[in-house]
């Protein structure tokens, strides 16, 4: 029975991890393709030859550098906390029972 259980679950983890990573190629995918649609024939050039035209905002760049900042340092600091409490109860001090007690008197 344990054995059973224990492939079930295995099989189960290997499918959520495929789904995982297939939910996200399809997300890319369809940003991609809904970027494409959305700019029509001005993502190809139109027809003149022009091709892409990337534009570079400075201001846009550093709001999004101090928010991917402010992010990683708050994600960084929330899971350093949660790993050093998750360490402190799978390896920390254990509880002594009742029944502990009595056996140290």
């Amino acid at each position: 029975m344990i054995k059973s259980e224990k492939k079930q679950e295995k099989e189960t983890h290997a499918l959520v991890q495929w789904f995982d990573v297939l939910f996200v190629m399809v997300l890319c995918f369809v940003t991609l393709l809904g970027t494409m649609l959305l700019r029509g024939k001005v993502l190809v050039g139109s027809g003149s030859g022009q091709g892409l035209d990337y534009s570079f905002s400075l201001p846009m760049f550093l709001i999004v550098g101090v928010v991917f900042a402010l992010y990683l340092s708050y994600m960084l600091s929330h899971s350093d906390r949660e790993l050093k409490e998750m360490v402190d109860h799978v390896y920390g001090t254990e509880e002594k029972t009742v029944e502990d007690e009595k056996e140290a008197i």
